[in-house]
Parts: structure tokens; sequence; C-alpha cells
């Protein structure tokens, strides 16, 4: 709603050098609105008498918030009402009980593909709060939303970079700098640039972190993973994947219970070999070079469960296949 994409810019501005780098758009707001049962659905578009009378009903509180709290103008009900009208009359044929049709679908004997947002160490409960999103992008997030329970589920695919990446502010152990990861950074309007979708901001780079990575495993269950940006890698030189943590003498080699230490941490770095080669042309395992192969494996043995497919490039084409999983 409007009011959530004001809250979120004046809260941010509120907190000053304490602001969590939020992409302005109102989906924390929107969330906490969830939270505290007062949020409009899609649902309610369905009936905009509904949804008229509970925004009137929101919109007096927040306004009020908005004009002693943080200075703002109100916001004018019946203005929002006319422009979300015209939302209702091109949503209403898209409004549906989506969990009934993926019931339906699976008992069919279709095969259903949920596919999540962000990542793992986002989510509001087991990421690196409070620099998290406000939603769960976690295997059990997606059933949650999606109205699905877990026994319908046979396979968990993680997908992963084979380097990390961060947008705004938080920890990042394995973070770099320099011309390596401006190499891994791309170029701004280049597909696969690594720059924000929302915002467009520059996206922070490092080393792969096999601590998160186990990390994702365990708390998603995961079959098997997708690594994708491999061919990021190609002529960098000598690769690192971080395997544990430091911190005051101690190692962490599973994700630290408390955020000041994976805040202050360093972290422990296995090398690996590089190659050279552009392997972007790529279509089986035995195409990449030795060293490739052994980068793989070792991510393998990380996360503890199979690599079953690798991107080279930012093509659909462009896949190198390791295993045949049956689905």
């Amino acid at each position: 709603m409007p009011y959530h994409r004001v809250f979120d810019r004046v809260i941010e501005r509120h907190l000053g050098r304490a602001q969590l780098g939020t992409t302005r758009k109102g989906i924390g707001p929107a969330y906490a609105d969830k939270a505290a049962r007062i949020g409009l659905r899609v649902q309610d578009l369905l009936d905009m008498k509904i949804f008229g009378q509970k925004l009137e009903v929101n919109l007096k509180e927040k306004n009020a918030v908005l004009a002693k709290v943080y200075n703002q103008l109100p916001l004018d009900a019946k203005k929002i009402i006319a422009e979300y009208e015209g939302y209702a009359d091109r949503l209403a044929p898209y409004i549906a009980d989506t969990s009934l049709a993926i019931s339906r679908a699976l008992q069919s004997g279709l095969h259903v593909l949920l596919e999540g947002a962000q990542g793992t160490l986002l989510d509001i409960d087991h990421g690196t709060y409070p620099f998290v999103t406000s939603s769960q992008p976690t295997a059990a997030g997606i059933l949650a939303g999606a109205g699905v329970g877990p026994c319908a589920v046979n396979r968990v695919v993680g997908a992963t970079k084979a380097h990390c990446t961060r947008v705004g502010t938080g920890p990042f152990p394995t973070e770099i700098e320099g011309d390596i990861a401006d190499r891994l950074r791309g170029v701004r309007g280049e597909l696969g640039a690594e720059f924000g979708t929302v915002t467009g901001r520059q996206r922070r780079m490092g080393w792969l972190d096999g601590v998160l990575l186990r990390y994702a495993t365990r708390l998603n269950s995961l079959s098997d993973v997708f690594l994708s940006k491999f061919d990021k890698l190609s002529g960098v030189g000598r690769l690192n994947i971080a395997t544990a943590y430091r911190y005051e003498g101690e190692v962490y080699d599973e994700f630290p219970p408390h955020q000041t230490i994976f805040h202050k941490c360093e972290p422990i770095y296995e090398e690996l070999e590089g190659w050279e080669e552009d392997i972007s042309g790529a279509r089986a395992f035995a195409d990449l070079p030795a060293a490739a192969q052994r980068y793989v494996r070792r991510v393998e043995e990380i996360a503890g469960v199979p690599v079953t497919w690798i991107s080279v490039g930012p093509e659909r084409e462009q896949l190198v296949s390791t295993a045949t999983v049956s689905v």
C-alpha cells in the first residue's frame, strides 16, 4: 500500500547510520501489518466496499503516526481507493485459491515446481537478523506460502552462486574488494552483472562461504545443489572457500550462535587451484578443466549433497549436468 512505502522511507531516514539498507518499497511495513492482523489482502480487491472500510480504519492510524511522529503529510483514502479499483479490475480474473490448484495438480500426478526468492541468510527467523528480509525465503517458507505440506515434496534443490554476494549492509565474513571483486561483479548493464534488481545498488562480492552453504543445506534439507555463475571464476587465479570461522581464538565450523560472533569473525580459507580456460561452452562435466572439476567436487564435500547442475553463462542453454537425478 502507498503508506507502506512512505513508512519504509521515513523509518530508514530516522534510523540514520543504523539503517538496515532496505529497498524502501514498503515490504517490512506490509509484513508488520500482516503480523498485527490489520493488513489488506489481495482477496479484499474482490469487494471494494470491504476494501474501502478496511483502508479507512488503517489510514486513520497510519496518518496519525506519519503526522505526529514523522512530520509527514496525510494520505488521501479516496485517491488510494480510486487507484486500487483499477488494480482490482485487472487482477480479479487471476485471484484464486492457489493452494487448492496446486493440491489438485499433485493429485492428478503432475509435477509442480515451487521457486523461492532471495536467500536463506535473509530469512526473518534463521538469517543474519536484523539484516534480513521480512519473509521466509527457505524451503519451509515456500511451502507455507504456497499452502503445500512437507510430505508432498520429493526434491529440494538449493541454488547457490560459485561466489558469495550481498546487497546493502550486514555481516559478510568472506567479502573481498578490488580487482577480483570487480571482475566477479561485471559491468553494470551487462546480463548477469551483480547489481540489485530493485535498487540498482552495486552488490558486495566475496568468496564462497562453505559454513553458510552447510547451514543452508541443513535448514532447507537440500537434496542437491545448482551451482551458478561458475564461469565467473575463470581467470581469477587461486580460489578461496571459507570452511570455518575464527573468533577470539575459537574456531566455528557451523553458523555461529550469536550475531556478534558472525559480525566480527575471520574466515578460515581453503585455497584451491584456479583455471584460465573459458568454460562458457562446456555442456558436459568432462568438458570442464580438471581444476574446475575439483572445485565442484569440493563444494559437494562441504555441502554434503551432490552438485547436479552448473551454469557457465547467462543463457538458458549454458548448463552442465553432473549427475542424473530422478524427479
